[in-house]
């Protein structure tokens, strides 16, 4: 073989290299054409693969935040819608005292009071599928039942104490949710609430009356009325001001929602400025090497075409 042909094969063994990095470098401009990506793999990016990658954790922390925070939300709005039913009912009742409690008819205090306090116990039980929202941090005890309650001798004794002698059955401790990596919040409502105690300590005495009172002839009876018409609207007076304190509590975890939102959308817009490219610049080099590889193809069909003739010689 002579030295020509020698030549000729080194230099198509060259092309034939330029040309797989060629083919190479049109794949991935054709991927990033289709995609809009840079690459479908950190190590294509470069440089920017550690800061793409650091932002993507940044952006997964915080939205590990804004599922607490949904969360949180959300069973704050279940209370909310609780304690809102709860007041409308219970403003309807305190509206057959003093006088009302009175009249045998349609049907009697007692009856209305038993299913005020059937609804009490239903609402106040309520969970979000996988907790009680209104028993403080004990989650999964039912807060109240009111089967038990004693018979009270008067209006003056609070009946929210821990059962067996009251109706509460969860505890004092707030639930509690870390929003942020130094921020945890206290949030919610317990059902021993001194404004859920005032309605439930009336209903309860009304329900527990002996068959035929109270008698409006009868001034004990009147003043017990009376005081039972006063807690009533205390009562649902103060259900109004947590109802408050609930939405006060939304808000405040919104501000840290939104927070949290912006960041995510600032470093998703970083990332996608970091993983993204100029469509009209990859079709421009992608062209640009189509070109070369077509020279690369002639190129070597020339050499092969020398090298067939210099071996022929």
């Amino acid at each position: 073989m002579s030295s020509g042909t020698i030549g000729a094969l080194a230099q198509q063994n060259l092309m034939l290299q330029t040309i797989l990095q060629l083919r190479s470098q049109a794949n991935d401009l054709q991927s990033q054409v289709s995609t809009g990506l840079k690459s479908q793999q950190y190590s294509g990016l470069g440089p920017a693969a550690s800061q793409v990658a650091n932002l993507q954790a940044a952006v997964s922390h915080h939205q590990d935040y804004l599922d607490t925070i949904g969360t949180v939300q959300q069973r704050i709005q279940e209370q909310t819608t609780a304690l809102s039913t709860i007041e409308s009912i219970s403003q309807k009742f305190s509206q057959l005292l003093p006088s009302g409690a009175f009249n045998a008819t349609p049907s009697d205090i007692q009856t209305q009071a038993k299913a005020l306090l059937q609804e009490l116990n239903d609402f106040l039980n309520t969970s979000d599928g996988s907790r009680y929202l209104f028993s403080g941090s004990l989650t999964s005890t039912a807060p109240v039942n009111f089967a038990d309650l004693p018979s009270p001798g008067s209006l003056g004794a609070a009946v929210n104490g821990q059962v067996p002698s009251g109706y509460y059955a969860g505890n004092d401790t707030a639930q509690k949710a870390k929003i942020d990596d130094n921020v945890t919040v206290s949030y919610g409502v317990t059902a021993d609430n001194p404004a859920i105690e005032n309605i439930v300590r009336v209903a309860n005495y009304l329900a527990n009356l002996p068959a035929g009172s109270p008698s409006s002839s009868n001034p004990a009876d009147v003043a017990a009325m009376d005081q039972a018409a006063t807690l009533m609207t205390q009562g649902v007076a103060g259900l109004q001001q947590i109802q408050g304190t609930l939405a006060l509590q939304s808000s405040q975890l919104q501000v840290i929602q939104e927070n949290h939102q912006n960041f995510i959308n600032l470093a998703q817009t970083n990332i996608e400025s970091l993983e993204s490219v100029d469509p009209a610049t990859a079709i421009t080099q992608l062209n640009q090497l189509e070109i070369s590889l077509q020279a690369s193809y002639q190129t070597v069909s020339t050499l092969q075409q020398l090298s067939l003739v210099n071996y022929l010689k």
